[in-house]
């Protein structure tokens, strides 16, 4: 029996052309026009500047079934198509065309502290986020004490959300939703984010519901855990279904083509590519060596860089730019001027300290910077990588502190008592 049919499903957006573009366009028109005139032809041409928009398609003619109790993982590069997906299954957007037709009740985990109200108490958010779902109160206390051992916050019961670290909002989301007895459960990379105990916790909980026939659609980064607990893969490429089946066939494919020029250049935008060389893309990797969709705050994580060197010798130097929406955080750039004798292909690795990043979204740009007798050029991937900082450690709560900076660096602090008299005095 299906859980969960979907029949050529797909979305499109209209993009607005931007202004130098079209008066580029309109200049062309014009000359062409003024030539044909002057050589005594016909023209059609129009001062018109044409389409303002044009069409991008971020999930096309998708269709696959999921039988009840299964568990299938959703993978992909960046601006694949996967959280559009979850985001139609979950009615958060409407489709452009196709349809999703799903059985029973349908719980999402789409973003870290969605649904919840910073500042009102957990025990009210609980309600309120049930609510949601079309859950009534009197339902939801009966599970009430089981969402609150779950998620490990009998402390913070009555602490307003705004003085909780990401790792208790993720315990405290995934507990709402996976005791809210869902028929369908959309989670999209949330469980990235969390200490290593209580990620096993989720994996485990949401393996023993699959048996019991919960359906789950799992988006991430983790191929270890897509392997683990999935029983089948959906491999999204450019919008559209590359691949789906057995998880360790799908992974291994995906995992071949990770680094394949197709996978950056169709979902991203820039200028990837030159007679020099070609920058492939970027991953977001753990101290592990692992790729990660979020990072751990209080852990180094790494940045990688793929390039394809193609006339040699060349001088090369790697980089990335942090940003947070669209402020630029900061800039890195590798210090040393790398020499590449031979064509092939090569990767840089830059390192985020830890202790540095705050708990939220940041996006990378990654590029290179080529040097080739006496001429320079550069290549880019905006948006080569997004991601998530989050807490691994959940300390004492502290009332004076807030989140919501761009950046959290623990810094060197001393205290100690001076005499009334005393003169200032310098480090």
């Amino acid at each position: 029996m299906n859980s969960l049919t979907v029949d050529n499903l797909g979305k499109c957006y209209h993009i607005r052309i931007d202004r130098e573009r079209r008066t580029r366009r309109r200049f062309r028109q014009w000359l062409g026009y003024l030539r044909d005139k002057l050589s005594g032809k016909s023209s059609t041409a129009s001062s018109s500047l044409g389409p303002r928009t044009k069409a991008f398609w971020a999930l096309r003619k998708a269709s696959f079934s999921v039988q009840k109790g299964t568990v299938l993982g959703v993978i992909g590069a960046n601006g694949a198509g996967k959280s559009t997906l979850l985001k139609i299954l979950s009615r958060v957007i409407k489709p452009t065309e196709g349809r999703a037709v799903g059985s029973g009740r349908v719980v999402s985990l789409l973003e870290l502290g969605a649904g919840f109200n910073p500042e009102v108490a957990a025990h009210e958010n609980i309600f309120m986020n049930a609510a949601m779902y079309g859950i009534p109160r009197a339902e939801v206390r009966q599970h009430l004490e089981e969402i609150i051992k779950f998620a490990e916050i009998e402390e913070f019961i009555d602490t307003p959300l705004k003085f909780y670290s990401s790792g208790m909002y993720l315990r405290l989301a995934f507990s709402v939703a996976i005791n809210m007895k869902p028929d369908i459960l959309l989670a999209d990379e949330i469980l990235a984010v969390g200490d290593m105990s209580f990620k096993r916790r989720c994996l485990d909980r949401v393996s023993e519901l699959s048996a019991n026939g919960l359906t789950v659609l799992f988006v991430s980064h983790d191929m270890e855990a897509i392997a683990q607990i999935c029983n089948s893969v959906l491999w999204l490429h450019a919008g559209e279904i590359k691949e789906i089946g057995d998880p360790d066939t799908v992974i291994a494919a995906y995992q071949n083509a990770a680094w394949a020029h197709s996978d950056a250049a169709l979902s991203e935008r820039g200028r990837f590519r030159n007679k020099f060389a070609e920058l492939i893309g970027a991953r977001l990797m753990s101290s592990m060596g692992k790729d990660i969709g979020a990072a751990p705050t209080s852990e180094d994580v790494y940045v990688r860089i793929r390039f394809r060197v193609d006339r040699a010798p060349l001088t090369v130097r790697c980089g990335f730019d942090l940003y947070r929406r669209r402020q630029l955080i900061f800039r890195s750039v590798e210090p040393v001027k790398n020499v590449c004798d031979e064509p092939g292909l090569y990767e840089g690795l830059g390192r985020i300290p830890a202790d540095l990043l705050s708990e939220i979204n940041y996006t990378i740009h990654a590029f290179l910077l080529v040097e080739s007798g006496n001429r320079t050029s550069s290549l880019i991937i905006y948006g080569a990588v997004s991601f998530m900082g989050y807490a691994t450690v959940d300390q004492k709560l502290d009332d004076t502190v807030r989140k919501g900076g761009m950046l959290s660096p623990k810094l060197d602090w001393t205290q100690k008592a001076v005499a009334e008299a005393s003169p200032e005095t310098h480090v």
